[in-house]
């Protein structure tokens, strides 16, 4: 199966080509001097957990990130350990964000000013003000939505026209996606314009930049991709809809975690159905994070690629679902992954489930909502 948009949109657009060397693994939680850059405190000393304990496997996922947030080798994994800060939604993890902006890889910076923007932090607005005239256009596009959400749009416009007019496709998939994060019916027109681009990135985040918007031909144009039978595609589309947390897609998603041919796909489906607070995918995502080999064989698809799109596809289901019985598995991924990636992905999950702590929902069907 071709590489796919996986959890971590805004990241596989700016990123692309950044690979991590198989054997440089992620430093061991609190092993770096957990301060953010350019601040003064004490570093961070995180216990080897024994039985798992809800303050210090957060304390553990916390460090791992924070350790992410410095690793030298791979912009990928610090990128990642951006949007996993944004993700907890930490008041603590705000100055580790900020410093992102200072970063050396263009796409770190534009993950740092998109999470400021999503999370309106109003401490990084000086920041994010010097990143608009960043030499990267893509940082520029991160930082004029940073600033429309803190408030200042009066050069949100520009957006939509690096949308329609930049030469760069990077440029133009991510001004479609964070038009859409900016929360304005109004871009919808723009949007419907960039479904003509030449570019199929482009076109996917058009699409689904209007289906956050709200529009309903965008919606049913995803619940189509669902079956195109394309993994790549489904796993797009499932996750664009399971963003949308609407209880109208319940069944799409129980469709594709029972019927699908994809593995990927049915992880997906299963993170969707968490996010509605149904847990029916928690089996599937406690397999896929034990996986050793992926479940189909791509010539152009390299299996240790497969392998990780998988394990981070279960641990961003477990996230969702937001069972604690999950915790102890992705402990020990987030202690023993020789892959910094997924070790940030298991710190993503654990978060998720300390700080939401769902009462599972019934995994049996109940009162359904009609498909639009």
């Amino acid at each position: 199966m071709s590489h796919s948009p996986v959890v971590v949109v805004c990241l596989t657009v700016i990123l692309q080509g950044c690979v991590a060397p198989p054997t440089s693994r992620m430093k061991s939680p609190g092993s770096e001097n957990a301060t953010p850059p350019g601040q003064t405190g004490k570093a961070v000393k995180v216990a080897r957990t024994q039985a798992p304990q809800d303050s210090s496997v957060t304390a553990d996922a916390l460090a791992a990130l924070k350790a992410a947030m410095r690793y030298a080798h791979n912009p990928v994994v610090r990128a990642e350990a951006v949007e996993a800060l944004e993700a907890s939604k930490r008041p603590e993890a705000y100055p580790w964000i900020r410093s992102a902006l200072l970063d050396e890889h263009a796409g770190v910076r534009f993950a740092a000013c998109a999470a400021i923007g999503t999370l309106q932090d109003t401490g990084g607005e000086a920041g994010v003000r010097k990143c608009v005239n960043d030499v990267d256009p893509s940082v520029q596009v991160a930082a004029l939505f940073a600033l429309h959400r803190l408030g200042h749009a009066d050069d949100s416009g520009k957006i939509p026209v690096l949308l329609l007019e930049h030469e760069s496709r990077t440029v133009r998939r991510n001004a479609a996606l964070l038009l859409g994060r900016l929360e304005a019916p109004s871009g919808v027109k723009v949007l419907a314009r960039a479904m003509k681009d030449s570019d199929a990135g482009v076109r996917h985040h058009a699409l689904e930049a209007m289906a956050r918007l709200g529009n309903a031909e965008a919606r049913q144009e995803l619940v189509f991709m669902t079956n195109s039978g394309v993994g790549s595609e489904e796993v797009f589309a499932i996750n664009a809809l399971a963003e949308l947390r609407s209880p109208v897609y319940e069944d799409t998603f129980r469709y594709k975690l029972d019927t699908a041919l994809h593995l990927e796909t049915r992880l997906a489906a299963a993170r969707g159905l968490g996010l509605l607070g149904i847990d029916a995918g928690f089996r599937a995502a406690t397999d896929g994070l034990r996986a050793v080999r992926p479940s189909a064989t791509d010539s152009k698809d390299p299996p240790e690629g497969q392998l990780l799109r998988i394990h981070q596809l279960a641990a961003a289901a477990l996230g969702a679902i937001g069972r604690k019985e999950a915790l102890p598995a992705l402990l020990t991924v987030l202690k023993d992954s020789g892959d910094p990636r997924l070790q940030v992905s298991a710190a993503k999950a654990i978060l998720e489930i300390g700080h939401d702590s769902k009462a599972p929902a019934s995994s049996f069907p109940s009162g359904r909502t009609p498909q639009p």
